[in-house]
């Protein structure tokens, strides 16, 4: 008699066939569950690869989508980028428009493209995702880059544009510009016979006829550095402006400021005289740059745009 275990596997049916009975040894029914085993675990890989190979499509079109909106994103980013170059080289012409207009040191078109130079940086975040992603992605870099360079640059000529109006707005006001009195001129600055002695002599001034107590004006803003008598001139007002300028005023009835009085453009120092050595009521006005007497006819009137502003005031 055999010892081989046999299995038996029973089927059964709704039909009049009865059960069904099928004998399988434990070698073959091993070798059957092994393989339904082994089946089942095939079909469960393949299910979850198709399973992940479906979801990694639809990852792909996902992210492919987003690459796309990416791209028309950083196109819109590279059009606003496109007008404010047209925006910032309109701010350029008018840099140096006005440097022009004031006859300021111009800057170099190279200079004023590259902004102060730098060193081009390459972002590797899109390389190996997408090329066209990726020199999209750094063309912006370096348009944002340049701009920001170029409009630090613009910044830095601003600032340097406002500090010489400032300089020069003030310098204007401590150069004399204005006439010192209402009246008629009487007498010019140069060679002349002395009313008075007959001398032929240099007139360093103006004179200004007109009735006594006519008011006297500071022709620039400045500080009084000195007033008193002379026997020539009379009571008289030297006042400082800086930036080189004195102005004198001579033969005044009145003085109506002290030494170390500020003084403003426009303001009344004194009234019209004939004091000291004098034929008749008038103002002598001096104007002296460092020492030296200059005309004072030349300051009548001067225009702030004739101002010369010297380097050494913008350090």
């Amino acid at each position: 008699m055999s010892n081989r275990k046999i299995w038996h596997i029973l089927v059964t049916s709704n039909s009049s066939s009865g059960v069904r009975s099928i004998r399988l040894s434990k070698a073959t029914a091993t070798i059957t569950f092994i393989f339904i085993f082994l089946f089942l675990i095939l079909c469960s890989v393949m299910t979850y690869l198709y399973i992940n190979n479906k979801l990694d499509q639809e990852k792909m079109i996902r992210l492919n989508e987003h690459n796309i909106q990416l791209k028309n994103e950083m196109s819109k980013i590279n059009a606003v980028l496109d007008t404010m170059k047209f925006k910032l080289e309109n701010l350029q012409d008018r840099d140096k428009a006005v440097r022009k207009l004031e006859s300021m040191r111009p800057i170099d078109n190279d200079i004023r493209q590259m902004g102060i130079g730098g060193i081009q940086y390459i972002d590797s975040t899109f390389y190996t995702f997408d090329e066209d992603l990726f020199n999209l992605h750094n063309k912006l870099l370096d348009k944002m880059d340049l701009f920001n360079r170029q409009i630090d640059f613009e910044i830095s000529s601003y600032n340097e544009i406002t500090k010489f109006l400032t300089v020069k707005n003030t310098i204007f006001n401590h150069t004399p510009s204005v006439r010192p009195a209402k009246g008629r001129i009487s007498d010019v600055y140069g060679w002349r016979i002395h009313p008075v002695t007959k001398i032929h002599h240099f007139h360093h001034g103006v004179d200004i006829a007109n009735t006594l107590g006519t008011f006297i004006y500071a022709t620039a803003d400045g500080k009084v550095r000195e007033t008193g008598y002379d026997k020539d001139y009379g009571r008289y007002i030297l006042i400082d402006h800086g930036y080189g300028y004195t102005t004198y005023y001579a033969h005044l009835s009145k003085q109506l400021v002290e030494r170390g009085d500020s003084v403003t453009k426009y303001m009344i120092i004194g009234q019209m005289g004939n004091s000291g050595c004098s034929t008749g009521t008038h103002l002598h006005y001096e104007v002296r740059f460092y020492g030296k007497t200059k005309n004072p006819l030349t300051y009548f009137n001067k225009k702030k745009s004739t101002i010369f502003v010297d380097r050494k005031y913008l350090s």
